[in-house]
């Protein structure tokens, strides 16, 4: 047996961590994490102009005290179908929290914009701020269900 490609292929089986990914200290951190993700994701698939799948990125809530009403959280970059928006350039981001059973969800669109608008959104600094102030009110609002 090849000894270079077991060892290549154990980490993915064993799922271990590259070396590069952090550990996530707070819900903050999540949100820093999972924004550099989605970063990433969308240079690489969403296109300037036309349609594209969602590109979506979500995180496990570690806070014991709010997991019964949100198992997880979730972003995502969409377009709008033609129908409810013909501009083959505008795209969306949704934040989102989904309750543990997965069955329901509560949403919140946070931005919109060309590529460009896209991109200097999520690299705001103001703009983690304001996506854990919505994750909050999309919790209070699963809450109040």
């Amino acid at each position: 047996m090849d000894n270079k490609i077991f060892s290549k292929n154990i980490g993915k089986i064993l799922g271990v961590k590259k070396m590069t990914e952090r550990e996530p200290k707070n819900f903050q951190d999540q949100v820093d994490i999972m924004l550099e993700k989605i970063t990433a994701r969308m240079e690489r698939e969403v296109p300037e102009y036309g349609e594209f799948s969602p590109v979506l990125e979500v995180f496990e809530n570690l806070d014991k005290d709010s997991q019964y009403y949100v198992g997880k959280y979730g972003l995502k970059i969409y377009k709008m179908p033609k129908i409810a928006d013909p501009d083959p350039k505008m795209r969306y981001i949704e934040a989102a929290a989904y309750v543990p059973s997965g069955d329901y969800k509560a949403d919140k669109i946070v931005g919109s914009g060309d590529i460009n608008e896209i991109k200097n959104l999520l690299s705001d600094s103001k703009f983690a701020d304001k996506l854990c102030s919505t994750y909050g009110k999309l919790l209070q609002m699963i809450k109040d269900q």
